[in-house]
């Protein structure tokens, strides 16, 4: 199977209406559900186009409905806040009369020269094999099913090798992953693209630390940036799932350059509702 990384570089050129709106087009899926990490990514974008000059600091987005991806999407920007050092944007997503998306994006300048000493520190990178010495594997599980060829192309953009996965909660698993080809050197672009896969792969120590795949819904995701990813190289993206009750999981990310710098923290929460009777 081909890589989609270029038509996932194309649906992140926004088309810009005015200077709070933007349409943005979508990628095949299954059920012609709109993919979560996709649309979250595209928000985070618009967003940053009401902020030039800054990159992005956090985003909290909630996903309400899921959207028909055969259709564009509209993002409406509502400026909340231009500070000295942070600017905060807040995002609808829409398909018509309906909402598909609030999403709550922070921006920040670059840091000002300072007397003081700045205060660092970070989590340990883990230890783990090299992505060289690993097995190539599907960019996602549900692209490992022969039965479905070709309906996940919203997630065939980037290469991942698989250090270690465990099954019982909080079923902690480390990937390595890159984009499938070359990403244009822009900040903003790189963070949006880690949100994009930081969503796609937190959903499998959910399922995991459940025992197995289900019907399920992304309800909300969230990302702090500490520092810009290199996506020239692989990342080390490190997940688990800490929490689940009777129809909510938690499942939790923190994501490292091959260098051992902190990228970002990653915190998604999944819905899984009762089955009909």
């Amino acid at each position: 199977m081909s890589s989609s990384l270029g038509d996932v570089l194309a649906s992140m050129q926004l088309e810009r209406v005015n200077t709070a709106e933007f349409v943005g087009k979508q990628l095949p899926a299954p059920a012609n559900h709109i993919l979560g990490g996709h649309i979250s990514a595209q928000a985070l974008l618009a967003a940053s186009l009401t902020a030039p000059g800054r990159t992005p600091h956090s985003v909290h987005t909630y996903f309400l409905r899921p959207g028909d991806s055969r259709e564009t999407v509209t993002f409406e920007v509502v400026p909340l806040q231009e500070g000295r050092t942070f600017s905060a944007r807040r995002v609808t997503a829409r398909q018509g009369e309906e909402i598909l998306l609030e999403a709550m994006s922070s921006f920040t300048s670059a840091p000002r020269e300072t007397r003081a000493e700045p205060v660092l520190y970070q989590p340990p990178v883990p230890e783990v094999a090299p992505p060289e010495s690993l097995p190539k594997v599907a960019p996602h599980f549900a692209e490992a099913d022969d039965n479905t060829p070709g309906l996940w192309a919203s997630l065939r953009w980037f290469e991942r090798r698989i250090v270690g996965v465990e099954t019982a909660p909080p079923a902690m698993s480390r990937i390595w992953w890159r984009p499938d080809g070359d990403v244009p050197d822009d900040p903003v672009l790189t963070a949006s693209l880690v949100a994009y896969l930081s969503a796609v792969t937190l959903t499998e120590p959910a399922y995991a630390a459940r025992g197995g795949i289900s019907v399920s819904a992304q309800r909300d995701h969230s990302v702090w940036f500490h520092a810009a990813a290199d996506l020239t190289d692989w990342l080390l993206y490190e997940q688990s799932s800490p929490s689940s009750t009777d129809t909510l999981a938690l499942a939790s990310g923190t994501m490292f350059n091959r260098s051992g710098e902190l990228v970002c923290t990653v915190r998604q929460e999944m819905y899984f509702p009762p089955s009909r009777k």
